[in-house]
């Protein structure tokens, strides 16, 4: 393994654990707190704007090779960010906390991107993510058993406590694989982008469509989708962590077999299979309610698991595909200004029209319907090279 690639494994692997000890309950704890969907889709808005504000700074340091600054910025933000969770202050939450985690989702969700879009090659990008949605899962739930636990028995200050030293060991252990090793620090950057260079970028594979629409679903899923599963569970955050497990664990056993056979079949026909069962993941989401019965209620809960990151795989390849034909570095982060920027805008959106005191689940129910036609976009993704890309 390379230098390169264990640098990649130690900073996600970490911060995988550190997402599942706390933030991926994020929307459970505001719910918790006695936000609604309104104030929890102003906060993901607010989120955006974090992500956004810190977005140009991180370009900047990409671009002067500030590898050590990124990094640790990232592992800092999150600590703040875990703070603030912890901390019973809802109006500091909801706005300062907002804006930190957007900052937070920013400096680690960009550095892996560049950081994967570097030890990738041009036929094993459907493998290595293979290998990294290994990784995620295991490292992520176990991060979500820990977390589950400590939340069920609100432990609070341990959960800080624990947070925070992983941090500082995380941080440690990549500086550490960083020194005396320059695949990092060889790696060309161009210069940071100006803001008229993003709003002018276009290209034929109707990415910037795409990018305006992915947002919306990433945050669906990590949010909306995340509490509808505490609340047909009774709302037990230790029940929760317990299915969350179990799911990502078959998962990594189906993904275990079939990563590598993504990069030898025909990509078209992978790519639409996996659109299609992923219009159907969200009308199954839709479907669920208080009186599903046990065994339908889980059997659903892994099909669309399986469903959507299946999808996440096949659309992955072909994001890191056609990034590699374009320029990675400025597609890479043209995704993120088109999607935070749209997520600004939608979920402010469904914040306004969420802020009735009607019944949540039912809120989540046709805000659930009324994505799946938006799902059928992803099929214009990539068409005029798709000639190509069924080589790749």
């Amino acid at each position: 393994m390379s230098g390169l690639t264990r640098t990649f494994y130690l900073f996600t692997g970490f911060h995988s654990f550190l997402l599942g000890l706390l933030p991926l309950f994020i929307a459970v704890i505001l719910w918790d707190k006695g936000l609604t969907i309104s104030h929890i889709s102003y906060f993901i808005a607010l989120t955006a704007a974090g992500f956004v504000a810190a977005l140009y700074y991180w370009d900047r340091l990409r671009a002067t090779h500030s590898w050590r600054k990124l990094i640790s910025l990232s592992f800092i933000l999150q600590s703040l960010f875990v703070l603030l969770l912890v901390w019973d202050n809802q109006l500091a939450l909801v706005t300062i906390g907002a804006l930190i985690n957007g900052a937070a989702g920013c400096f680690y969700w960009s550095t892996q991107r560049l950081l994967f879009q570097a030890i990738t090659e041009d036929k094993n990008t459907g493998n290595t993510f293979g290998n990294f949605q290994i990784l995620v899962v295991f490292a992520l739930k176990i991060g979500v058993l820990v977390g589950s636990y400590l939340l069920g028995m609100e432990y609070f200050i341990g959960l800080l406590v624990l947070s925070l030293l992983l941090s500082f060991l995380g941080f440690s252990l990549v500086d550490k694989s960083l020194q005396g090793k320059s695949e990092l620090y060889d790696l060309k950057q161009v210069p940071a982008f100006s803001l008229k260079q993003i709003i002018g970028f276009k290209d034929s594979h109707h990415s910037v469509m795409i990018f305006t629409v992915d947002g919306l679903f990433l945050f669906l899923e990590s949010y909306f989708w995340m509490l509808t599963i505490y609340m047909l569970t009774q709302e037990n955050v230790m029940q929760l962590g317990l299915i969350l497990v179990a799911l990502s664990i078959l998962l990594a056993l189906i993904f275990f077999f079939i990563k590598k056979q993504i990069d030898r079949i025909n990509v078209r026909v992978i790519y639409s299979v996996a659109v299609i069962g992923y219009a159907c993941s969200w009308l199954f989401r839709a479907q669920l309610n208080e009186e599903s019965s046990t065994i339908m209620l889980y059997s659903s809960l892994l099909l669309i698991a399986f469903l959507s990151n299946f999808f996440r795989l096949a659309f992955n390849k072909r994001f890191y595909d056609i990034a590699r034909r374009e320029q990675p570095t400025r597609y890479i982060i043209c995704k993120s200004y088109y999607s935070q920027f749209m997520l600004m805008l939608l979920f402010s959106v469904i914040g306004f029209f969420t802020v009735s005191t009607g019944h949540a689940l039912q809120q989540l129910q046709v805000l659930y319907y009324l994505c799946i036609p938006l799902v059928l976009v992803y099929f214009i993704y990539g068409n005029k090279s798709s000639n190509q890309l069924s080589h790749a």
